[in-house]
């Protein structure tokens, strides 16, 4: 089984790398895609193999706000097929027929995503056998961040495959990866939060700062703030407009 470390781009992450691993071995994660003009901004991946064992073992010491938000793959794939997968994951369909970029390499979007195994199609996981992430087990009941995995044994995740939840980019093109509604409406919530925690927050407090953002989702005026939609099983009537969180731009 290897293992691909998946990086978000800061603007510091390449030359911090850089200076840790001098002969480092990377992929731009937009290469060969649609959002190639955003190199710059591109997660970077990298397998994981001796000359980075150091790098993982940093990188999980302090996942958050060490060398940069991330997660992590498993494959005994070929690097080309996961990477293709990975790139292919990068556009998705949702509310029907809206596409749109996800960023799904940051933890709390991978914890929207994939958390509720049930609400996971099995196309996500292609030839990946386990996403991973650190962070809340669920952002409704905040406990102690910890590492968390959605793997391809898992039984939730084999039986909501929906056909007809699937949008054809071009004919005999692969289809677009879609959404499910529970997957919307996680990631609805995400953003309500994001929204909330930009008006709420305290000067100085860092949202990698995992100790805050636990008491932040905790919080009394959070459920307030979000009101009858804190319920992530509850979808909205009128679609959202498209979220700046799923966009290169």
């Amino acid at each position: 089984m290897s293992h691909w470390l998946i990086l978000e781009e800061t603007g510091q992450t390449l030359a911090s790398l850089y200076q840790k691993v001098p002969k480092l071995e990377y992929e731009w994660l937009f290469l060969e895609t649609p959002y190639a003009d955003f190199l710059k901004r591109s997660p970077l991946v990298l397998r994981v193999n001796d000359a980075i064992g150091d790098l993982l073992r940093e990188f999980a010491q302090d996942p958050r706000k060490g060398i940069s938000p991330g997660i992590v793959v498993a494959s005994q794939a070929s690097e080309e097929e996961v990477l293709a997968h990975l790139r292919r994951c990068l556009s998705v369909a949702f509310y029907g027929n809206r596409k749109g970029m996800l960023r799904y390499y940051h933890p709390d979007v991978a914890a929207a995503l994939f958390a509720a195994s049930e609400h996971v199609s099995q196309a996500w996981l292609g030839p990946i056998e386990c996403w991973i992430w650190h962070g809340e087990a669920h952002p409704r009941t905040p406990a102690a961040s910890a590492w968390h995995a959605l793997c391809a044994d898992d039984a939730a995740s084999e039986h909501c495959v929906d056909p007809a939840n699937s949008t054809q980019s071009q004919a005999g093109a692969s289809p677009i990866l879609a959404l499910s509604r529970g997957q919307e409406a996680a990631l609805e919530r995400y953003i309500r939060v994001m929204r909330a925690w930009k008006e709420l927050r305290q000067p100085g407090e860092s949202l990698e700062d995992p100790k805050t953002y636990r008491r932040f989702l905790a919080s009394a005026r959070l459920e307030q703030e979000l009101g009858q939609q804190s319920d992530p099983a509850v979808v909205l009537e009128e679609p959202m407009p498209s979220p700046s969180q799923w966009s290169a731009s």
